[in-house]
């Protein structure tokens, strides 16, 4: 089994109302990436359109792409993605977004991440988890060759996102094994996965209730069930104190790397290897 290690790599504290465009959290980053290296991991920066854009996030973060340290994709947020249209209040679901303004957005988002970083992307992540099927469609065009936005057995369907909208997307009945969407992109499903000994629904990240334990026993719910990788996420604003409403303060933030640097050994002692979202696309054989 391998690990795929997900950063959904975005502006400050993005669950609260009115919350503004700063990207302070990224700068915290190069202590996480320490640790990912220090143990094998090679994290996928999920990257929005906002922090592509910032000269000095760029510059890092091509910085560990340039030394194979990381992989940089894609993360669509519609509400900070140019170009803008009309009736698009909120904070949208990409999949509630019209055929031209997914296109254009997702092309400005695929274009910035490749003029400023360097390297066209070829991952994916639709910001708030909000995929569908023209996406696969538009990721096939532009390139990408993976997908992780699909959430198994977690509907998104009441949630708000566009204003007057439908809402997200319902994935109740989803597997959590990786298939293709179409010839060129595959789908590797967030690992959400009944876990231990009560089989109750959890996902492959952190809380703040969250113990090694915890996160084992996910990952030997996904090995059970013959999965090839397991996908972890995180938010890079849970990276730094008061950057999001799971990591309130200090004491917070390390409750979140002292987890980590756990499973990041415990991964390790299982010999189970980390790889990029890319990589584990084109050495699946799927």
């Amino acid at each position: 089994m391998k690990i795929i290690i997900t950063v959904d790599t975005e502006t400050d504290d993005q669950w609260r109302p009115g919350a503004g465009a700063t990207i302070d959290n990224i700068f915290a980053l190069p202590r996480f990436q320490a640790l990912c290296e220090k143990y094998g991991m090679v994290p996928t920066y999920l990257t929005t359109y906002d922090v592509a854009s910032d000269a000095r996030a760029a510059a890092q973060l091509k910085a560990w792409q340039d030394a194979g340290k990381a992989e940089i994709g894609a993360h669509l947020h519609p509400w900070v993605n140019a170009p803008f249209f009309p009736g698009e209040a909120g904070q949208p679901f990409p999949s509630e977004l019209s055929d031209e303004s997914l296109r254009a957005k997702l092309a400005a988002l695929t274009d910035i991440i490749a003029l400023n970083i360097g390297r066209r992307p070829t991952s994916y992540r639709a910001g708030r988890w909000g995929f569908d099927m023209r996406q696969a469609a538009l990721l096939a065009e532009f390139g990408y060759e993976a997908d992780t936005s699909i959430t198994p057995s977690i509907s998104w369907a009441e949630t708000k996102g566009l204003e007057g909208g439908p809402g997200g997307p319902d994935f109740s009945n989803e597997s959590a094994a990786p298939r293709r969407l179409n010839e060129r992109v595959l789908e590797v499903p967030m690992t959400i996965l009944p876990a231990g000994l009560l089989h109750r629904t959890r996902w492959l990240r952190i809380f703040q209730n969250t113990t090694l334990s915890r996160l084992a026993s996910v990952v030997r719910a996904a090995e059970r069930r013959k999965l090839p990788a397991a996908v972890f996420m995180i938010h890079s604003s849970e990276l730094v104190a008061g950057g999001s409403p799971y990591v309130p303060d200090d004491a917070a933030l390390e409750h979140v790397y002292a987890r980590l640097e756990e499973f990041f050994r415990w991964c390790n002692a299982q010999k189970i290897e980390g790889i990029s979202l890319t990589d584990f696309a084109r050495e699946s054989g799927l």
